[in-house]
């Protein structure tokens, strides 16, 4: 024996060769007979899956794990009688630092039970298509059709008493599980008929009959005859089967697809929590997101879109880090995808396997797929329609419950009649001019504080408003324009600040963004400190 390799007895006799499985893909748990010699078989056993597996999701429930540590003993009834067996440690196993490589060992007996990634898929395809849990962690009956297409072929099968693997035999008890998972009583009696009048049941078999229903009756697997027919009659498998299964998983996901889209309500964008694309990042690492439809509610805190004059616009809820404080932006389809395609989702429960050899679950895919739960019928500054996007989420500070106005009405009447334009958007510019340091500045911080996020509070050349781009007028209920060094008497920049100031809609010219029309709620204030403002 080679010291460097860690070997054990078995319990019923033979050599354990305690090995690293490095990546090496095994069909199942338990490998029984990969080889068969003269002298001796080969069984190989590995822990692929700790968990068992429902619809592609790991359980909670333990799987029996196949490979024993050296010097262990395991209690076994055998004969109505329980025995302790032992495996024996035969070298120094404690003190081996590396393990030989299954794949070497294997190679040297020319023994290749590697899955390649092709059977693999496949088999997570099978997974996927042969069972369905319902919400409620039933296994979910089969139709109609399905059933009789598997009845129709559960014939000229050779039924053991033995519950083997279903790769090497077919049992009775199996049999019966598989029956017992069809709902319709005269599809189930007819394949219960079938059992001996089409098909040969071994001597124990046939004596055991009636114990083996009575115990597949408590264990209804559906599953189990898609197995049987895998292994048994593959053509009809292929042609018959895995399309038809494939044909009632899709209609069962277009149902539940359905299903979401009615019941999920899309939470609000609210500019005063502080929840961005950034967290659900961090979520979406840490493994947080359990299922589509959570991903889906955190996506509609931030995105939204509606029909622009030439393409869909997007919004998005981002930190503004300048100011400190959460803003709306508009950005183009391509570059929304582009920021969804960096968040990788990796769901709690996933199963460990598909983890490793999926392809990547973004939040692109799932922003696409659940695309009507973010669309909206248009955006405004302030709107009370729900289905319409509204800009303006609160002042900087909040209103007070009772305030005393008795000592200010007077004033601030005067000021809402005469220069407020009483509850509508005023439609002409206000001039404080006056020498430096007299506080017009100080007056102007004091409404820009006011108005958050809503403002422009120092615009110094006056190309913002009037050039080629003119975003910076978006969505702005307050703007100041503080001692312009370009203003001049050009019939051109005088127009457009006519418009700017009276017109209700405005032309938004954004770079790398489309055209489009927004509501105008700008209001201006000019600050001159020279005579002639």
């Amino acid at each position: 024996a080679n010291a460097d390799k860690d070997y054990g007895q078995a319990a019923h006799g033979g050599l354990h060769i305690y090995s690293n499985r490095n990546y090496y893909r095994l069909p199942s748990n338990r490998n029984v007979k990969v080889a068969v010699t003269d002298s001796f078989d080969i069984d190989v056993f590995a822990q692929m899956n700790k968990y068992k597996i429902e619809n592609v999701l790991e359980t909670k429930k333990l799987v029996q794990n196949r490979v024993v540590a050296p010097s262990t003993a395991i209690r076994e009834t055998k004969n109505n009688q329980r025995v302790i067996l032992k495996y024996e440690a035969i070298n120094d196993w404690e003190n081996i630092s590396h393990l030989e490589s299954l794949r070497e060992i294997l190679d040297k007996w020319n023994i290749d039970i590697d899955m390649s990634y092709k059977d693999f898929a496949q088999q997570q395809h099978d997974r996927i298509y042969g069972l369905l849990i319902k919400d409620d962690g039933t296994i979910e009956q089969m139709n109609d059709e399905l059933a009789q297409v598997y009845i129709n072929k559960l014939k000229n099968l050779e039924i053991y008493n033995y519950p083997q693997p279903i790769n090497m035999e077919v049992s009775l008890l199996s049999t019966f599980c598989g029956l017992y998972g069809i709902s319709n009583e005269s599809i189930r009696a007819e394949g219960i008929n079938n059992i001996r009048q089409f098909n040969k049941l071994s001597a124990n078999a046939d004596k055991d009959y009636g114990q083996a229903a009575s115990n597949g009756e408590r264990k209804p697997n559906l599953r189990i005859f898609t197995k049987i027919l895998k292994y048994r009659n593959k053509e009809y498998y292929e042609l018959i089967i895995k399309p038809q299964l494939k044909k009632n998983y899709e209609v069962k996901m277009k149902e539940k697809q359905i299903l979401i889209n009615q019941t999920l309500v899309p939470n609000k964008n609210d500019l005063t929590d502080n929840f961005t694309l950034f967290h659900i990042q961090l979520k979406a690492a840490n493994g947080e997101y359990e299922n589509e439809e959570q991903i889906v509610m955190d996506l509609t805190e931030i995105i939204a879109y509606y029909a622009g004059e030439t393409e869909d616009v997007y919004m998005i809820k981002e930190f503004y880090a300048i100011y400190g404080t959460l803003v709306i932006h508009h950005k183009l389809e391509g570059t929304i995808y582009k920021q969804l395609e960096k968040v990788n989702i990796c769901f709690k429960n996933k199963k460990t396997d598909d983890k490793e050899n999926s392809k990547p679950l973004t939040a692109k895919h799932i922003f696409k797929k659940y695309a009507s739960k973010f669309v909206m019928k248009g955006c405004k500054f302030i709107s009370e329609d729900p289905e319409i996007f509204s800009i303006f989420q609160g002042h900087g500070y909040k209103r007070l419950d009772t305030i005393e106005y008795d000592c200010l009405q007077m004033s601030i009447d005067l000021i809402k009649k005469t220069i407020a334009a009483g509850d509508e958007r005023s439609r002409a510019a206000i001039i404080l001019q006056g020498r430096q340091g007299i506080g017009k500045n100080g007056f102007t911080d004091v409404i820009a504080e006011q108005t958050n996020r809503y403002n422009c509070p120092n615009i110094t050349n006056i190309d913002e408003f009037t050039g080629n781009f003119n975003s910076v007028v978006e969505n702005k209920m307050f703007s100041v324009l503080n001692e312009m060094t370009n203003y001049d008497s050009k019939k051109s920049v005088a127009t457009v600040m006519k418009s700017i100031i009276s017109y209700p809609t405005i032309r938004i010219n954004e770079k790398n963004q489309p055209r489009r029309t927004a509501e105008n709620v700008m209001n201006i204030i000019y600050i001159r400190n020279a005579d002639s403002p």
